[in-house]
């Protein structure tokens, strides 16, 4: 008897376990998608931009091409998450990371830079955050926005900790076989993702964490798309990713070069935007922790108007302020990011979870596009960030302003 009692305990306890493993492996994932699509391949501009003789614009115009194909591949994406499930589409994620990863050191022209970032946009929007947090959030029925908290704070890791080790590659290997190293990290964590991780507590034969046994699955519970589109909320958050993803891309993208452009050194520059991530980090773990203790909006609110006064600090173009403007932005960027996330799932539940959360992202992704390539040719036409940063900080209020409106229109919250 004590001997079956002991087994059923320690299964017990493995089923409390796991959750928690697939909290770690998202983390994992978007420290590699997320890290290695966004910011930190910033650190290779210098270099790109010098052996392909292009203009500013015209090399910050790969990101937008990778946001481009982010934005119209969405919705594609949402679909096949409800459809197929999210292990499968995280691994063909990870699958084409490796081959742009791989193919950018055989780069010859600018339109191989172009075909590598369709790759690149169809990576992220296969195993990025959206897939992933749908998948960190059918396991947990208690403590998800700490689990989410974790899992999140892959997108702000990756960037922190890939800058300075790329810059030390490019300098002792050159740009082109650091690229060949760097793909070899969705490679494994392919092979990781293959054998450890599972789509659905469902598929597994266990429970969310904090659920009873012989409650409906989370996967069923929540509105449906055609419900959630009648929902004012719904497009207020749209509009407001757009909006903040609009101006922190845009300004995150731009930082390495604004930074050189105030007088930083490359390796003072690629560690302000390691300290950026690294204090984004801290953000969203944070903030996603105290989210399940306290209301959503007015902490969502707060990190706007933090953005703002960021934003404002870094246009001021004092150097005493840069490295505090720096961080304010990223520990309210990093609380924005997280209850994005939350917010989403607590108000519209997990039924259509793929469709709702790629629709939102949608928009959040066209913000992104835009974001490198508006900042990119005001500097040309400025030859400033000033301007930029200005209206950046105007982006960030309106935004703040609009947030206001979340509270009259929430509707019933699908999880606890």
């Amino acid at each position: 008897m004590n001997q079956t009692s002991t087994l059923t305990d320690t299964s017990d306890t493995s089923h409390q376990q796991y959750p928690w493993l697939i909290a770690v492996s998202g983390l994992f994932i978007l420290i590699t998608i997320n890290g290695l699509t966004t910011s930190s391949l910033s650190v290779f501009d210098e270099v790109v931009q010098r052996e392909f003789h292009l203009s500013r614009s015209v090399l910050k115009s790969r990101e937008t091409v990778t946001y481009a194909v982010s934005a119209l591949f969405i919705l594609l994406s949402g679909w096949l998450i409800d459809r197929i499930g999210v292990k499968k589409l995280l691994l063909s994620g990870l699958t084409l990371m490796t081959l742009a990863l791989g193919g950018y050191g055989f780069a010859r022209n600018l339109t191989d830079l172009y075909i590598l970032h369709v790759l690149l946009g169809l990576a992220y929007v296969s195993a990025g955050s959206v897939a992933v947090v749908i998948l960190v959030s059918s396991w947990f029925q208690k403590k998800r926005g700490l689990a989410l908290g974790i899992t999140l704070a892959g997108t702000s890791l990756g960037s922190a900790i890939f800058p300075p080790l790329l810059t030390n590659l490019i300098h002792t290997h050159g740009w082109r076989e650091a690229f060949h190293w760097l793909s070899f990290v969705p490679l494994v964590l392919f092979v990781y993702t293959a054998v450890v991780v599972h789509s659905t507590p469902e598929t597994a034969g266990m429970q969310p964490y904090g659920r009873g046994a012989t409650e409906e699955p989370l996967v069923k519970e929540g509105r449906t798309y055609a419900e959630a589109l009648r929902t004012p909320l719904f497009w207020l958050i749209a509009l407001c990713g757009f909006l903040s993803f609009l101006g922190i891309v845009g300004l995150v993208s731009n930082l390495f070069l604004q930074l050189r452009s105030v007088g930083f050194d490359s390796g003072q520059a690629a560690w302000t935007l390691s300290l950026y991530f690294t204090l984004a980090l801290v953000g969203k773990f944070l903030i996603s922790w105290i989210s399940d203790l306290v209301s959503l909006y007015p902490l969502f609110t707060g990190c706007l108007l933090g953005l703002m006064v960021g934003a404002v600090g870094l246009a001021s173009l004092t150097p005493s302020l840069i490295i505090p403007s720096v961080g304010l932005a990223a520990l309210s960027w990093g609380g924005v990011f997280t209850l994005y996330n939350v917010l989403i799932v607590r108000s519209f539940g997990l039924k259509a979870a793929g469709k709702i959360n790629g629709t939102i992202s949608l928009f959040e992704n066209c913000g992104s596009l835009l974001g490198p390539l508006v900042m990119g040719w005001l500097f040309e036409t400025s030859g400033s960030y000033q301007q930029a940063l200005y209206l950046t900080a105007g982006v960030f209020g309106l935004t703040a302003f609009l947030s206001l409106f979340f509270f009259r229109r929430a509707p019933k919250a699908y999880v606890s």
